[in-house]
């Protein structure tokens, strides 16, 4: 059976794949906030960069978590969300957000201090550990919760989650480089390279994926064809590839011969989040549950 030869059904009881309407742009807003804002603060914390430290707990605390809870539609249920967190990656989440969002504060206090306070050393260094972890967490975390549903056989790979961090990875290093340069602040020679090196990788890794989907499932080679040749192809192709990595990547180069241009510094962070944001959105989009086939008395009667 090829995949062309089935359709695309038109409602979940129709013959044919279906498609995934679950998840909307809410969802993929708090999956694109959570990675981003999430990078930004490590690599702020790591580098001692303080702006980006508080723009990044702003996106993880603030925009993330408001679109995550607008998403659920009874947002003060949300804690039920967060029990059997041996088992669900959604419940590891709320609860790396949730540690994220105390030991990030407590990062984030002037000189280490409370109302007046002295926080105690060994607080502050824990508090330092723990902000590390749960960020790095929430950066990949969402990759293990779309992998975890085999139904969607594009996303049930171990290496959607590598894509994630990866992706996140990228957007971070995008957003402290463009806070650095906006705010005159000397940049670290390794963010720099590092963004050359995630662009090169993350499109490497964005091909193998596709390569590896594509002698997959019947639908996940559906979901290939899909996002190279059918609805979603100008989208993937136009601003995931060419804008999010191909343009980003060249500017970033011109970048480095010209001084004084805060325009083209801004115009790379907005190739590059667009990219990211649209990946995040092309792969909820384009998810697809396994065929389903008429009976075998309806192939019969129609041949």
């Amino acid at each position: 059976m090829t995949t062309q030869s089935i359709a695309i059904a038109k409602h979940r009881f129709g013959f044919g794949y279906y498609r995934q309407v679950y998840w909307n742009w809410l969802i993929g807003s708090a999956f694109f906030l959570g990675g981003i804002g999430g990078a930004t603060f490590l690599l702020s914390l790591i580098t001692a960069f303080r702006p980006g430290m508080i723009l990044g707990y702003l996106v993880v605390v603030v925009g993330k978590n408001t679109a995550h809870l607008t998403f659920l539609g009874r947002p003060e249920r949300f804690w039920r969300a967060a029990m059997r967190p041996d088992r669900s990656w959604i419940a590891r989440g709320i609860w790396a957000t949730g540690l994220f969002a105390v030991s990030g504060f407590v990062c984030l206090l002037p000189q280490g201090r409370l109302a007046g306070w002295a926080i105690p050393a060994v607080i502050l260094s824990a508090a330092h550990v723990v902000a590390m972890v749960s960020a790095f967490f929430i950066m990949f975390y969402d990759g293990f919760v779309m992998n975890s549903s085999p139904a969607i056989a594009f996303w049930h790979s171990k290496m959607l989650p590598l894509l994630i961090l990866m992706y996140a990875s990228l957007g971070g290093t995008t957003i402290s480089l463009t806070l650095r340069e906006l705010a005159s602040n000397d940049d670290p020679a390794v963010l720099s390279q590092a963004e050359h090196v995630l662009l090169v990788v993350n499109f490497l890794l964005l091909a193998g994926y596709l390569a590896r989907m594509s002698r997959w499932t019947p639908a996940a080679r559906e979901t290939v064809r899909l996002l190279l040749r059918g609805p979603y192809a100008r989208v993937f192709l136009g601003l995931v590839v060419a804008v999010g990595l191909l343009a980003t990547l060249l500017l970033s180069i011109v970048q480095q011969n010209v001084v004084g241009a805060p325009w083209l510094v801004i115009l790379i962070a907005l190739c590059e989040l667009t990219g990211d944001f649209a990946l995040v959105m092309v792969l909820l989009k384009s998810g697809l549950f396994s065929p389903q086939s008429p009976p075998s008395w309806e192939t019969t009667r129609r041949s």
